[in-house]
């Protein structure tokens, strides 16, 4: 996996973003952010094992 991205960064970072945001734009960003905090605690669980 490509570390160019801190996965956990990136949820925090997308959920502020969606904290601000309204309407669709909101539904989003908290999709992406979730799909970034998967990403982050599956590189968790890789370290792990």
């Amino acid at each position: 996996m490509c570390t160019k991205y801190d996965p956990q960064h990136e949820a925090e970072t997308a959920m502020k973003r969606a904290v601000a945001a309204e309407g669709p734009d909101r539904q989003r960003l908290i999709e992406l952010a979730l799909a970034w905090h998967q990403l982050a605690r599956d590189r968790r669980e890789e370290r792990t094992d």
